[in-house]
């Protein structure tokens, strides 16, 4: 009898354990599935919220910020002067539509919005936005999200990598230049025990940039120490000034600091390149883009095609092809990635990927890309010879007289 008891003992531990077991894999199904909705909710919610940009209207993106969270946020630990901060609060909401409009500026009441990347865990969410802008250019907004108990997506905050910085932060440092007291400034600053010239400067430079005089500004930034002038908040207030007032030969200025003290900063690479591609720095706008990328950690075909820009201009051809073909497999409907793949595959004189570009040019986005169209035009020169080209071009012009005689 006693041989058989630890046997028996186990097994009744064993069956003993078996609901537990059950209970545990069913519930964790059921919070699995849970979490699944959650994100079903979160990406509806969104994906109107994009719609509506879409649509050239912000208001479903107005109401879907906490209004009394946003203002927290915009007012954190900074010592904001009493009446300023009670004047802000009190015209918030009528005053956010403006305020929203301002921050996407750089569309020019165009707004083409991608949504590139989403991920959500239990209430929050992180999503990443590119906006198509003028010119081939482009900028990039990470959210932050959350679900509140109603399943509505609250928009928390947002990084603009145009700006370098979180919305809430750069609204917060323009109420501080409102009236910038001695304590506000000194929480401004990376460094212990300023001295008295550094803070009388830093106060110039806020009521400076508050009333948009940039030659007052650039005369006391001049004269400031490099402590002084690498300070975060002096770098970014340099850019958002000269970029506000479009003055582009103090903006490559304000962009050399920024190169000088925050060269692999990610939250700076996208303003880099607006310095590194005119001055010809291309290795340096190639690391800068390749940072962006990773930060973002979603595929994006403007990425690419950039890429593939900044890839031939160094003779590296076939890193631009591949970049190109990246970029209009995972986006045909971009148009620079078509640009990209006609450029790297002449550059490769693979003419046939060429005419493929050709065509998609002009077929989906209108252009007529005819010899006259690239005439002073070197790189082009081989294409325009090539058997490919002449049976593309010998191809095509029926069809534009045909146009021609509808019109």
């Amino acid at each position: 009898m006693n041989a058989r008891k630890p046997t028996i003992c186990l097994l009744v531990a064993f069956t003993c354990c078996l609901p537990a077991a059950f209970a545990q894999e069913d519930t964790s199904e059921i919070q699995q599935q849970a979490e699944l909705e959650r994100q079903e909710i979160f990406r509806a919610g969104f994906q109107e919220i994009v719609t509506d940009l879409n649509n050239n209207s912000l208001e479903r993106f107005a109401n879907a910020i906490d209004r009394d969270d946003m203002l927290e946020r915009i007012f954190g630990l900074r010592l904001i002067d009493q009446r300023v901060k009670q004047g802000f609060r009190e015209g918030f909401d009528d005053n956010l539509l403006n305020i929203l409009k301002s921050a996407f500026a750089g569309t020019e009441g165009n707004i083409r919005a991608a949504w590139l990347g989403f991920g959500a865990k239990d209430d929050r969410g992180r999503a990443i936005v590119r906006y198509d802008l003028p010119d081939f250019q482009f900028s990039y907004h990470e959210y932050e999200l959350r679900l509140d108990g109603k399943g509505r997506v609250v928009i928390v905050d947002w990084i603009d990598y145009l700006d370098g910085e979180k919305f809430s932060d750069g609204v917060g440092v323009q109420l501080v230049s409102m009236n910038p007291g001695k304590p506000a400034v000194r929480k401004l600053l990376d460094f212990q025990g300023p001295t008295e010239q550094q803070m009388f400067q830093m106060t110039e430079l806020l009521k400076a940039s508050r009333d948009m005089q940039v030659d007052r500004y650039f005369d006391i930034l001049d004269n400031a120490d490099s402590k002084l002038r690498s300070q975060r908040a002096v770098v970014l207030m340099t850019v958002h000034l000269t970029k506000a007032t479009r003055n582009r030969r103090k903006l490559r200025t304000a962009l050399i600091d920024v190169d000088k003290y925050f060269p692999e900063e990610p939250l700076y690479s996208l303003m880099l390149l607006d310095y590194y591609f005119p001055s010809r720095q291309y290795e340096k706008a190639t690391q800068a883009l390749l940072r962006l990328q990773s930060r973002l950690g979603a595929p994006d075909a403007a990425m690419d095609a950039r890429l593939s820009a900044a890839s031939l201009v160094v003779g590296n051809a076939e890193d631009a092809l591949s970049y190109a073909e990246q970029a209009v497999q995972i986006e045909p409907g971009l148009e620079l990635g078509w640009w990209s793949a006609l450029r790297a595959s002449t550059a490769l004189n693979q003419y046939g990927g060429a005419v493929a570009a050709l065509n998609e040019l002009e077929q989906t986005f209108g252009y007529t890309l005819g010899p006259e169209a690239f005439e002073g035009d070197p790189a082009m020169a081989d294409l325009l010879l090539s058997t490919e080209y002449e049976t593309w071009l010998a191809g095509r012009e029926p069809v534009d007289a045909e146009e021609e005689e509808t019109d």
